[in-house]
């Protein structure tokens, strides 16, 4: 368990949770292509649902077995699933938003929790410290605070992948295959999206199951 940055941001992490990592991914990709994400996630995104033969044998006996753990250390009990999707990172730099190029979060209530299954070798995901005004989770009450603070911020057609004259990352987490990461989705956070992840020929697979899930 670690507590990152000046706010303590609770992040969990569990390694080697699926015994057999290979026959995952293969079943992920065997559902390619994926539909364009329609919100603000930078690619592709394989919703799954709830009579899906991953959500069954794997999805929902991941959450059982997170569920202790994940109670104990955001000290509240899960209410369920909100979603959950197979996501690969596509969208090439040029191509980037606001919202996609910065630090973002995904909740403002502190009731929402985001899991991340590393499926496929990356460099992982950080979280970040917004240096103009000190915040590192962006709850409701400092929501227009924040929002005020990044107006002047324009797309920066490149990924964000550690500090930068906005940002302070205050954490790195190493997506290693199989790997779990357990975070609040009211933290600021980037996938870490190298400049190599994408070539001429297109890009990397950074294949990953993200959930969502409310707490009470």
């Amino acid at each position: 368990m670690l507590y990152v940055g000046h706010e303590k941001v609770p992040v969990l992490i569990v390694d080697n949770y699926v015994a057999d990592l290979d026959a995952i991914v293969s079943r992920a990709r065997a559902l390619s292509p994926y539909p364009q994400a329609t919100g603000p996630y930078p690619g592709e995104r394989h919703f799954l649902k709830p009579g899906d033969s991953l959500m069954a044998g794997y999805v929902g006996p991941m959450l059982n077995i997170l569920a202790p753990l994940i109670s104990d250390a955001f000290e509240a009990d899960i209410l369920g699933a909100i979603s959950a999707s197979l996501s690969r990172v596509t969208t090439r730099p040029e191509k980037l938003t606001r919202y996609q190029s910065n630090p973002h979060f995904d909740d403002t209530s502190g009731k929402m929790i985001a899991i991340l299954h590393y499926l496929t070798p990356t460099m992982g995901t950080a979280l970040y410290r917004h240096r103009t005004t000190g915040l590192e989770r962006i709850t409701e009450d400092k929501l227009s605070y924040y929002l005020t603070s990044i107006e002047h911020l324009g797309a920066r057609k490149k990924y964000i992948c550690g500090s930068n004259d906005d940002y302070e990352m205050t954490a790195a987490i190493t997506g290693h295959p199989g790997r779990i990461a357990v975070y609040p989705s009211n933290a600021l956070h980037s996938g870490m999206i190298p400049p190599d992840h994408f070539t001429d020929q297109g890009c990397q697979e950074r294949l990953t199951t993200n959930v969502f899930i409310r707490l009470a």
